[in-house]
């Protein structure tokens, strides 16, 4: 949800609980073999495991949209651009950590993309 601020500026305000608490995770990722149990009922199915993540993230408010990876490809288009800014101007550490940087947003822009339906 975008919320105005004073200032003018929209801010996207959202409160996304973690799936499982600390403690959880910590139960989960002690005991290997009971995820792999878990992996191996969900993927007792015609469907990969990216096919089974995809549909259950699909219309969850924890999911992600189109406009996941709109952003993801924005971010990467602008740290691009720095990168070349920077280059120019001779901060050429400083234009490595940016294209890096880009090329991970793209990359996350393509795997949320593979998790949504044809556009």
């Amino acid at each position: 949800m975008t919320v105005p601020t004073s200032n003018g500026y929209n801010q996207v305000s959202e409160t996304i609980s973690p799936a499982l608490s600390g403690p959880e995770w910590a139960g989960v990722l002690k005991n290997r073999e009971q995820l792999m149990s878990i992996r191996e009922q969900l993927l007792d199915t015609p469907f990969s495991a990216h096919a089974v993540a995809a549909l259950l993230l699909y219309e969850e408010p924890f999911g992600f949209t189109r406009q996941d990876v709109e952003d993801e490809e924005e971010v990467a288009t602008y740290c691009a651009s720095m990168a070349a800014n920077l280059e120019t101007s001779g901060q050429h550490a400083t234009a490595d950590t940016f294209r890096l940087l880009g090329e991970r947003h793209r990359v996350r822009a393509a795997k949320i993309a593979a998790l949504l339906p044809p556009a």
